[in-house]
């Protein structure tokens, strides 16, 4: 074998030696630490939270009852219930669970609809307003946050028609 060709055998020699230790580069993975951001986990606290849970739902809801007793232009309807104290508790208790479920509480609301509910009663939309004139009252005495207070208004003047159908 001449010089020159053992010079190209060392050379492709060479090549591939430097070849392969950079194939054995290219195919180490590479550990690449990588810092996770922290996860945050954002809990919105419910409306029925904000007012106190069950016992906040009870106390809003017996002030309300009673503002709307002493409040001259809606008494009427409200006084008679209180004739009969067995139905009188039972529609207090289907008011709290109708305001729990609605704003985010574990009760069930199991009493008739809206229409039915105040069917006959022929309730005007100056005893609507009354009404909740008296809600808001109470909500500001309970000192019931203003979203949470938009949201509970909003509510209610979404069922509007359905309580003061003619």
């Amino acid at each position: 074998m001449n010089s020159k060709s053992l010079l190209l055998v060392i050379f492709v020699f060479t090549l591939l030696s430097c070849n392969t230790e950079a194939k054995k580069e290219i195919e180490t993975p590479i550990e690449v630490e990588t810092q996770k951001e922290p996860t945050v986990k954002v809990i919105e606290e419910t409306i029925y939270s904000k007012l106190g849970g069950a016992e906040g739902v009870s106390a809003i809801v017996e002030d309300i009852i009673d503002v709307h007793i002493q409040n001259d232009n809606i008494k009427h309807y409200f006084i008679p219930l209180k004739e009969n104290p067995e139905h009188f508790t039972q529609f207090k208790q289907h008011v709290k669970d109708f305001l729990s479920s609605g704003t985010g509480g574990p009760e069930n609301y199991t009493g008739r609809d809206m229409p039915s509910a105040h069917g006959g009663l022929n309730l005007s939309e100056a005893d609507f307003l009354h009404a909740i004139d008296d809600i808001l009252i109470v909500l500001d005495k309970h000192e019931v946050d203003r979203n949470s207070r938009n949201e509970i208004l909003a509510t209610l003047y979404s069922l509007k028609w359905d309580v003061i159908r003619k």
